[in-house]
Formats: structure tokens, sequence, C-alpha cells
């Protein structure tokens, strides 16, 4: 989109200065496909205690019992977000529209709300590991219900995060804590877990804002903390413990940024958390660039029959087909 890149050049690629402009600029985008969007129903779960734990369902346009299986964790800074979006302009339209763009891929799509940082908006008091223990939640719910097959067949589940929901994935999959639980998934269980795509992923906090250290505190602890549990120090463990990815029970990961994301907050991060991650498992980790997007504009141009070319790759990649 013309007016994305435009945004980018004129404006800065800063988080904090784009959000606004971007979901000005794709909001009646969205409202024009509203029809199409709304053609793939959602319904909603409880998937833990805690009343944040619900998720949202969008069954695959093909056979659901049989479709991979795609669950999302939207970002919003650890302190925001929803499964469906309560800004005006977005009609409420967004996360559906992810879901119903999955969903006509043949790929069931699961959205859940996690707990978040206590800030200016709200909250529910989340510490760390929180998003990891949310993660864990919504597979363990998976893996019980019946809703999708009934006949106990095998599920392929991919996980995907977009900024702050990557770290909640990234913690599952990094987390020494999760490792048992994390090999049940690539062993016999009825689940199996394939493969997680990250969008757009702060992976560490050495030139984050100043204006995050309040709620990186929140979360992770001390500065020592968020060094040590931030997805670029856990992956620095796991190369300390000398095991193979597989024996850790972590699955082929995707990493994906846009274009116009910020070097400082998420591309350098993102290529020093991938140089060390081939360096410690030896192999190639897949990364494409989402052209023509920036920070916040990824999840939101689909369904809008625009820039949709970077869903378009990862559901290729979930089907196996990349």
């Amino acid at each position: 989109m013309e007016a994305l890149k435009n945004l980018s050049l004129t404006t800065s690629t800063s988080i904090m200065e784009i959000i606004f402009p971007t979901v000005n600029i794709l909001g009646p985008h969205l409202q024009k496909n509203r029809n199409s969007i709304l053609s793939v129903p959602r319904s909603t779960h409880t998937y833990g205690s805690h009343p944040r734990q619900t998720l949202d369902l969008y069954p695959s346009s093909t056979a659901s019992s049989t479709s991979p299986i795609l669950i999302f964790f939207y970002g919003g800074g650890l302190t925001r977000g929803d499964k469906i979006l309560e800004v005006p302009i977005l009609d409420k339209l967004v996360y559906h529209n992810l879901g119903s763009f999955f969903s006509k891929q043949g790929i069931t799509t699961i959205i859940p709300d996690y707990r978040r940082v206590d800030g200016e908006t709200g909250g529910e008091g989340a510490i760390y590991p929180s998003g990891g223990e949310d993660v864990s939640a919504v597979l363990h719910w998976l893996s019980k219900t019946d809703l999708l097959d009934g006949k106990g067949n095998k599920k392929d589940v991919h996980l995907m995060g977009n900024s702050a929901g990557g770290l909640h994935i990234a913690t599952y999959l990094l987390e020494p804590r999760f490792l048992e639980e994390r090999t049940l998934w690539q062993g016999e269980a009825n689940l199996s877990l394939k493969g997680a795509v990250e969008v757009g992923v702060p992976f560490s906090f050495e030139e984050a804002l100043a204006g995050r250290k309040d709620t990186l505190d929140k979360y992770y602890g001390s500065d020592k903390d968020v060094l040590t549990k931030c997805p670029y120090g856990l992956l620095k463990a796991v190369g300390e413990s000398k095991k193979s990815r597989q024996e850790l029970g972590i699955p082929k990961l995707l990493i994906m940024n846009s274009e116009y994301d910020p070097v400082d907050e998420i591309l350098k991060p993102n290529d020093a958390f991938v140089k060390l991650g081939e360096e410690i498992w030896e192999e190639k980790i897949e990364v494409i660039k989402i052209e023509g997007h920036n920070h916040i504009s990824p999840p939101m141009a689909l369904s809008t029959g625009e820039g949709e070319e970077w869903g378009e790759q990862a559901a290729a990649w979930i089907k196996g087909k990349a």
C-alpha cells in the first residue's frame, strides 16, 4: 500500500507515532470488505480459569477436522490489545479479519485474549511467565476439546505471534519450565506442534524506548531479568544447554519482519536472534521481509485485498508448501 510507504517515509518508523495513522489508513479498506470478513463465523470459548482466558475460533472453510490449526497471539506492547479491537474506525473487524483470512486459506484459526501488564488502559496484573502460561493453556484446551473433530485425530498446530504476542510464544518455546509439555506435543499426544511464525517481535530490549521501562520492569522484574528472560536471553541459555532443537521440543521457526519496522526495537533484535539461533542449531532459520508494511499494518491488512502477500506466504509455510 502506497499510503503506508508514504507514512513511513514522511513520519517515521517509530511504533507509537504510526499506530493511529496506520489505523486510519486501513480502517476504510476493512469496512469495504466487512461482509466478506464477517462471512466467516466466530465462536467464543473459555480456555482457563481467569476471566481474561477466552478465545475466538474461526473454522476452516474446508474440512475442519483435517485442516491445520493456527493460534494467533496479537500485539499490544504487553499492556493493550483484544481479540476484537474496540476502535470505532475498525468497526470490530480486527482481528476477525485475520481469522477470516486464514480460514479462507483452509486453516482453522484461534485468537485468544491473554493477561496483560497493568498500565494506563487497564491490565490483569500479568507478570512473567504469564504469557507462556497462556500459550500453554490454549494448547491444553485444544488438546482436550472435541469441537474440531471428536474422532481423536491428531491436530497439526502452528503458533503465530505479532509483536508482544510473539514474546509470549517465544517464552513458551524457550523457557525450560515448559520443556516437558513441549516434548509431549512432539510425541504421542493428539496435538502436534509443527511450527511457529514470529511477526515483528522485539526479541530483546537493549534499544527499547525509555518509555517502555516501566512496563518491562513490571512484567520481567529487574534489568537483569529483562536481559535473561527476553527471547534472546532465553535462546542464549538454550545454546548453553548444548541440546538440539528437537530435544527441547522447539518446532521450526519462521521469522517475519516488515520493511518499515523500526531498526532499534525490531530489526536489529531480529537479526541478532536469527544469527544466534542459526549458530546454536547449525541450521538455517527462514526469514521473510514483509514488503511495504510497517510494524502495525500486517495483521490489519488481511482481508482488505491489499498487502496480503505476507499472509499468503505464512499460510503456504503452515501448509508445508513454502
